[in-house]
């Protein structure tokens, strides 16, 4: 490094190039460089590489914040700046020395010296008392207001020698234990013992010493410790040889953070052998603008240097400079009598209630009563899994460390969480789900006082004198726990969990091993640990969904707990289902199961909705739900009867199954012909097995297979190439709805495509969806203004249509009636193709049309003014009041032929992206995305028609009919509650009496 910065010198050689260059530097502007802007101003004009200019970024930024402001930069560059002032501090006698100095270089007497002013007076000066190296060095250090001059109040406070310089200018002379002995009797004329102040100034202002009558005075008071009057030998000898504390205290002042610390040594460590000799020690230490003697520099060196190598290493390093923890921390302990004092202290500290503790909370925190250095020595030695977090327990183990030492040994005799779960059942012995202190005491197992005193002040989160078993676990693995509780706050809603573990899922088997986690980079080790610890309960070595969310959600494991503890078997899911399916359409929205009584909570709902849809549609159909209900029997049923095409195929192999042909399949006959496990047998006869006689007959075999699997939304659409662009193409007949996708793109990873093949199949249209972005994809940094103006080109969106799309449609398709949908910036297509006679209907859904026609630089009012057909627009709370009721838009098309078609509505309980991005757990997300979906197939339903369409055959419904007209034969006993009820519980007390 000191080759680039040589090489920068020569090319800049004094501060105010450097400076300039700084700003040439600073592309923004802001007073800053980024690591970029320094590779680019570096390198420029070949002048340095690429590498060479990280690194000396790297080393400027000492606080490490990923920039350098103006300080740090001229520092890189002047390196030794401090350490020639330093010197140059030496030559000045006083006070009075130093403010003739500064009268005499300023040359116009304006009370303030230039950077040039300095360096025309330094030339003039006969006795050369300033070298070039010299001014830079006053203005880099001096100038502190960076104004780029130095008035008389800097010059003397950067000039004037500092009482540690004075002393270390005295100790200088004396550079041996024995060298100070003989001094203080030489001094110590009268023989008394001690020197006075006139002894002292006749030893030091003869030829030898030269020192002033002020610098004489200043050495007397720092000696005089107890102010006596006179400097005794004890004085003399801690005046001369400070101890070793003392002087890392005066050199550890310059460092503030163990980053700057960091950043110390790795620009000390010239060779980068990754260790500091004398000499490179030295030149830091002279860095700090401070004196040192070589006998300060010796006892930094031997303190430092703690494996006697010769060097001292970074770790060397950073035990020098940290202050003594345990010292700290015992100080802290004193106000501490307390496992409960621990445990408030840590209350009051945690101010955001996440059970986790940073250096930052603490520091910030109103509760807390420690200083920076106090902070950093409970870090040092508290944070065990170096999270740069503290737990409860850590914080216990530290503050409390006979409490730590009693929980430690506890968890240490119940090495795997079965053994936990089966120890809470043991000492939970009124079986009610938490462990109060009485049963703790009155267990098998003896715990101390201590023990059960530290179990619940780390436990007892909830502070309700009762621990459960989620809490009694964080106590047996207080890293598992507060890993897994980190891992929460990273997830701010289910659906992110449930991308997760897609993402990590790479073989789609619906579970996960450690080797899937480790593969995919979503979580550390130590995060991987925490999860198959308390996630994986039948300790299979894998996760299955379920888990996984259990872990990261624990609320679903409850709500999954309540809603299963009755079901048996796939019958009882089946009778469940239909009972919560009011409106009887074989789907269960949230508002189902919210309005079925079986009290629910909203994040219990919230969470079934998340482990069960798995298509995401916001509705759970009855294959989900057996999913949810009976979820490792159906993965291996879904597997087995993957295998059969059609019904003969069921009965087929039932038939081979029945090895005694007594029209029933037992356990062994089918272990026998299938060669399942025994565990996928057992899953087949769970669900199977409906009247629980031990065997499964036909009809139960052929329920049990027919029962499939759910499987996450895949395209039913196909894409082919209209003119040179892609188009999405699902369904078929004379009538088309063309799809104007949002500015992420045609094929963005959103909801998009599973909305165009559910509207296909509920209107019966075709739809397409051209590609009209092509090659341009959306970028993470991209705002949107940039990025709608990039895309937003009428001209090039109408020629594909005019020339290309509505002939394809019109001529190879044989398309009759059109109309259009826009979501988002589609929205501004869809309304522009609305100006043509062929589109016969527009919805417009969370649009951004006002956005679009400004990022184009069009005229929003001559765009509205073009629309010829109705138009329904569906605008979020947060879209522009133009599209909304009463707005520019439906102002326009009320004076037109077609206006009283249109229909504006805010829904103003939505935000934009709800519709293609929403977390559709969210009950008010799923009832207002269907109510959306199902706005825009009725709003079609009216006006997209075409000459000669087929009248829709229209049922008329029969009168009504009462209760005496009750007609059995053509009953649906399939629909009726009350039928299911009553056969339900009469298959039940069948098989008990068989």
């Amino acid at each position: 490094m000191e080759a680039v910065v040589d090489r920068f010198r020569r090319m800049y050689p004094d501060v105010l190039q450097v400076k300039e260059q700084f700003n040439k530097y600073d592309a923004d502007g802001d007073g800053n460089i980024t690591a970029e802007e320094m590779e680019n101003g570096m390198t420029e004009f070949k002048d340095f590489t690429r590498d060479q200019a990280k690194f000396a970024f790297e080393l400027a930024d000492t606080n490490e914040d990923g920039k350098i402001d103006i300080s740090e930069f001229v520092s890189l560059m002047f390196p030794s700046a401090k350490e020639a002032i330093a010197n140059l501090r030496k030559a000045f006698k006083g006070p009075d020395d130093v403010a003739r100095k500064f009268k005499l270089w300023d040359s116009d007497g304006d009370g303030k010296i230039s950077f040039e002013e300095l360096k025309e007076s330094a030339a003039k000066d006969t006795s050369k008392f300033l070298t070039e190296e010299d001014i830079n060095s006053i203005f880099i250090v001096g100038d502190l207001n960076l104004d780029g001059e130095i008035d008389e109040g800097e010059f003397a406070k950067l000039m004037l020698p500092s009482i540690s310089d004075i002393v270390a200018k005295f100790r200088y002379a004396h550079k041996s234990v024995e060298d100070v002995r003989k001094a203080f009797k030489t001094y110590d004329r009268d023989g008394d013992g001690s020197i006075d102040r006139g002894e002292l100034h006749k030893a030091l202002t003869n030829y030898k010493f030269n020192f002033s009558d002020q610098e004489v005075d200043i050495i007397f008071v720092a000696g005089d410790i107890d102010g006596d009057g006179s400097v005794d030998f004890e004085e003399f000898m801690y005046l001369m040889c400070p101890s070793t504390s003392q002087i890392v205290k005066k050199f550890r002042e310059n460092y503030k953070t163990i980053n700057e610390v960091k950043a110390a040594f790795r620009k000390f460590d010239k060779n980068r052998d990754g260790g500091l000799s004398k000499s490179e020690l030295s030149r830091m230490m002279m860095s700090t603008g401070h004196s040192f003697t070589d006998m300060e520099i010796d006892a930094i060196m031997n303190l430092g240097d703690r494996d006697g190598d010769g060097e001292i290493d970074l770790e060397e390093f950073m035990f020098l400079m940290t202050p003594s923890a345990s010292e700290t921390l015992n100080k802290i302990k004193r106000g501490i009598t307390s496992i409960a004092d621990v445990k408030g202290l840590f209350k009051d500290i945690d101010v955001d209630g996440d059970g986790l503790l940073s250096k930052e909370e603490m520091l910030n925190s109103p509760g807390c009563k420690f200083d920076r250095e106090q902070v950093e020595a409970i870090y040092e030695l508290g944070d065990s899994n170096g999270d740069e977090v503290l737990d409860m327990g850590e914080f216990i183990a530290i503050m409390y460390p006979s409490a730590g030492e009693a929980l430690a040994k506890l968890s240490k005799n119940y090495p795997n969480i079965d053994e936990v779960k089966a120890l809470f059942k043991q000492i939970d012995y009124d079986n009610d789900g938490s462990i109060t202190p009485v049963e703790l005491a009155e267990c098998s197992i003896k715990f101390t006082p201590q023990e059960i005193e530290s179990i619940f002040a780390l436990g007892d989160i909830n502070d309700d004198g009762a621990i459960d078993l989620e809490e009694f676990i964080g106590v047996m693995y207080p890293d598992a726990a507060t890993v897994a509780g980190r891992l929460r706050g990273q997830y701010t809603d289910i659906n992110d969990i449930k991308k997760a573990f897609s993402k990590i899922d790479t073989n789609g088997d619906g579970k996960v091993s450690k080797e899937e986690v480790a593969s995919s980079g979503t979580f550390n080790s130590q995060e991987i640990d925490a999860l198959f610890i308390l996630g994986d309960a039948n300790n299979d070595g894998e996760i299955d969904l379920e888990e996984f969310i259990g872990v990261l959600y624990p609320v679903v494991a409850a709500a999954l707990a309540k809603m299963t503890k009755d079901i048996k078997n796939v019958d009882d899911a089946r009778f469940l289902f239909k009972q919560l399916d009011h409106d009887g359409d074989a789907l269960l929205s949230q508002e189902e199961l919210r309005k079925s009584g079986c009290k629910f909570s909203a994040k219990e709902i919230e969470a079934l909705f998340a482990v069960g849809d798995i298509n995401g549609d916001g509705e759970i159909d009855i294959n989900e739900f057996i999913n949810v209900m009976c979820p490792g029997a159906t993965t291996v049923v879904s597997r087995i009867s993957s295998q059969f095409k059609c019904l003969e195929d069921i009965q087929d192999c039932f038939t081979k199954m029945d090895l005694d042909g007594d029209g029933k399949i037992t356990r062994e006959e089918m272990m026998e012909y299938s060669a399942l496990n025994e565990q996928e047998v057992n899953a087949v006869f769970d669900l199977g097995d409906t009247d629980r006689d031990g065997s499964i007959d036909l009809n139960e075999f052929i329920g049990v297979m027919q029962t499939s699997a759910p499987v996450p939304y895949k395209e039913g659409g196909t894409i082919v190439k209209v003119g040179n662009s892609d188009v999405y193409m699902i369904g078929s007949g004379p009538k088309c709805l063309i799809w104007c996708h949002d500015m992420k793109g045609y094929a963005s990873g959103d909801r998009t495509r599973q909305l165009v093949d559910k509207l296909s199949e509920s209107t019966g249209c075709l739809i397409v969806m051209p590609d009209f972005l092509g090659e341009k994809k959306i970028l993470e940094s991209a705002d949107e203004y940039s990025w709608l103006s990039s895309i937003t080109e009428w001209n090039t969106i109408r020629d594909f249509w005019v020339e290309k799309l509505l002939p394809y449609l019109r001529d190879d398709l044989a398309i009759k009636a059109i109309g259009v949908v826009g979501t988002g910036w589609g929205s501004y297509v869809a309304t522009r193709l609305s100006s043509y006679g062929e589109i016969l209907a527009c919805v417009n859904i969370q649009p951004l049309i006002s956005s679009a026609v400004e990022a184009a630089k069009e005229d929003l009012y001559e765009v509205y003014e073009d629309v010829r057909c109705p138009q329904l627009m569906l605008a979020c709370r947060n879209n522009c009041p133009n599209e909304k009721p009463g707005g520019l838009a439906s102002n326009i098309y009320n004076s037109c032929s077609f206006g009283k078609n249109c229909e504006f509505v805010e829904l103003h309980d939505m935000m934009h992206g709800f519709l293609l991005e929403g977390d559709r757990s969210i009950e008010a997300i799923a009832v207002q995305s269907r109510l959306t979906m199902k706005r825009t197939e009725e709003f079609f339903g009216k006006f997209l028609h075409y000459d000669g369409e087929p009248v829709p055959v229209v049922e008329v419904c029969c009168a009504e009919k009462g209760i005496d007209d009750f007609d059995i034969k053509t009953h649906s006993s399939d629909s009726c509650k009350t039928c299911l009820a009553i056969s339900h519980q009469a298959n039940k007390a069948a098989s008990r009496c068989m």
